[in-house]
Order: structure tokens, then sequence, then C-alpha cells
């Protein structure tokens, strides 16, 4: 074999060894990306609740009643928080992100509550939150997962949530909802529904850090 020949040869190999130690960092970099983008945030984060996406809102209907809810849901957004996996996710805090897209008619004052409920109906907590509904607002905002108010005794988070999500309150913090006889609590469901929305929510567990929107969306 000729020195030419041997040497053409030993720059194909080092050409084929470039080339597989490149695609094994791209290989490995989609990975990582991939994960960042799943939606998923990071071992410190549970994202517990999402409607829309910012080119996708989702449309509240006056069929649903102003409850927007997850049922029995599955997975981390329902897991123990207080023991195993997810320890330390009941001493955490919860964080929202929400935009209103449209609506029939603008509702200033307009208050959203997220609830958990346990144990069936017993074990009520909630939290509200005044956000215009005015079609461009967008607000972000927190509190721990124990301020909330409560009904009864307070969730047991080792337990399946029964049921949780949020609901559309008028400025006097009343349902506007048909449901449990509360015919609107006098507002003009026309003037409300429908409703388009990107709403969502992330706890952080104790003494993690919020690493941001980035990762659900937005």
């Amino acid at each position: 074999m000729s020195i030419d020949t041997q040497a053409s040869r030993a720059r194909v190999m080092l050409f084929i060894l470039f080339l597989s130690a490149t695609l094994g960092v791209a290989w490995f970099g989609a990975l990582a990306v991939g994960s960042v983008q799943a939606g998923n945030g990071t071992a410190d984060e549970i994202l517990v609740f999402n409607r829309g996406s910012n080119a996708n809102p989702f449309t509240i209907t006056q069929q649903m009643s102003g409850f927007i809810m997850d049922e029995h849901g599955t997975g981390a957004a329902n897991a123990n928080w207080v023991s195993g996996q997810y320890a330390g996710f009941a001493g955490g805090t919860l964080y929202y992100r929400a935009r209103i897209v449209s609506i029939p008619q603008n509702q200033p004052g307009m208050k959203l509550g997220f609830c958990f409920w346990e144990k069936k109906y017993e074990h009520e907590q909630c939290r509200g939150q005044k956000i215009n509904g005015i079609p461009g607002t967008e607000a972000t905002w927190s509190h721990k997962l124990t301020d909330m108010w409560k009904k009864g005794a307070p969730v047991n988070w080792a337990n399946p949530r029964t049921k949780y999500g949020f609901l559309v309150r008028n400025q006097q913090n009343k349902p506007v909802s048909a449901k449990k006889g509360w015919n609107w609590n006098g507002e003009n469901p026309a003037q409300w529904y429908p409703m388009k929305i990107h709403y969502t929510v992330v706890l952080v567990k104790a003494g993690g850090t919020f690493d941001g929107w980035g990762n659900y969306g937005w």
C-alpha cells in the first residue's frame, strides 16, 4: 500500500470520527431541548393546570357556567405532595399567569378564583385574583399553597384531589354562573361568554426556584 493511499484512508477515518461525534452532540442536544420544551419545567416544578396557549386561547362558553375544571386529574398535578416522589410540594408556592384575549363586553374588576376540592367536596381551598376582563390584559401573581381560603378542614395534600380549576367571578366576587341556583348573580352571561383566555398554574416546591414561563408556552 502506497503512502498516499494510507494518508487518504487516514483522512477518511478522521472524517468519519468527526462526523459521528458531531451527530452525537446534536442528538444529545435535541434530547435536552426536547425535555425543556415538554412543558414540565424542572424537578422543582409541577404544571398543575393549563388552558389554552398563545396561539390557541381557550374558549369559555356559556354552557361551562363559569367553572373550568380538571376532575380526578392524573400525574404529578394530582399526586401526593406530602411524601414520596413529590415531597415538599405541599409547602410550595403557586405561580399563575393569565391573559384575556377576548370577551363580549369589557368587565373591569373581574376576578378569577382558583380552587381545589378533596374528599369529594368536603374540603375546599380557594384563592381569587382581580384581573380586568378587558382584551389584552395579562397578569402574573403567586402565593403559598397554604395561603388560601378554606372551607372546613384544610385539603390533605397527600390525597388525590376530586377537582381543581378556576371560576369566573364579577366585581362583587360572585360567580358568573348558573350553577347552584346562582342565576348568574345578576350578570348577563351574553356579556361575559364566550371568553377567550390563556391561563396557567405552576407549583414550585418549598425551597425550589421557579424557572420562568418559557417552559410552559408563554
